[in-house]
């Protein structure tokens, strides 16, 4: 373990640490924080812009719950996600909650300007594409959960007893135009435990 201090602007220097960092775990909000913000600038600016894995921790947590959670709907995002979670359930010797929220129907429009429209059915192929990382990882316990809600609200009930949320930087529901999207950011703003934004490798080059 070491310790340092450094000047500069702190999302930047902090954006500079993933690029070699496995994982970068912050506070989610700092003495330059608004005291009415759940999330404050910088925890949320580097989730927006870091080249690796970035988990936000909220409060003191003295429960354990023995469980990790990762949201999922089947975007490159997601399979990221889901190899993240995959390993901090392992290293912690906790069960993983793939959990699916199916929350447009199939016959609703796909509004312009959102991401890849989500394929019909997708929560029967979720076993299917889960395997190859349950092969990968045959130590880690697993279930999966699919629900009728939006993912936020979804993932943020599953947060009460969980001990880590894992979502993708931007999944299937987030504007194509953002780097962090929508469902990730209003976890990070309603989740009750940490929570860990993953990117996809091909992203943090």
């Amino acid at each position: 373990m070491s310790t340092a201090m450094v000047t500069g602007a702190v999302v930047e220097r902090l954006r500079t640490e993933t690029e070699t960092a496995d994982t970068v775990v912050i506070g989610s909000r700092g003495l330059g924080g608004f005291a009415g913000l759940v999330l404050g600038s910088t925890g949320l600016g580097l989730a927006n812009q870091a080249h690796g894995p970035v988990v936000v921790v909220r409060g003191h947590y003295r429960v354990s719950h023995d469980e990790v959670v990762v949201g999922y709907d089947g975007s490159v995002d997601a399979e990221c996600a889901v190899e993240y979670a995959m390993e901090q359930a392992q290293a912690r010797g906790a069960r993983l909650r793939v959990l699916h929220a199916k929350h447009q129907p199939v016959s609703y429009p796909h509004p312009a300007g959102f991401g890849p429209v989500p394929p019909p059915g997708i929560e029967d192929e979720i076993p299917q594409r889960l395997r190859p990382w349950l092969d990968k990882y045959p130590r880690v316990r697993s279930v999966q959960t699919v629900v009728s809600k939006h993912p936020v609200p979804a993932l943020a009930a599953a947060s009460r007893t969980a001990d880590l949320v894992v979502v993708g930087t931007r999944g299937m529901s987030g504007f194509t135009s953002t780097m962090l999207g929508s469902v990730s950011h209003g976890v990070l703003h309603h989740a009750h435990c940490p929570v860990a934004v993953v990117r996809p490798r091909e992203a943090r080059s």
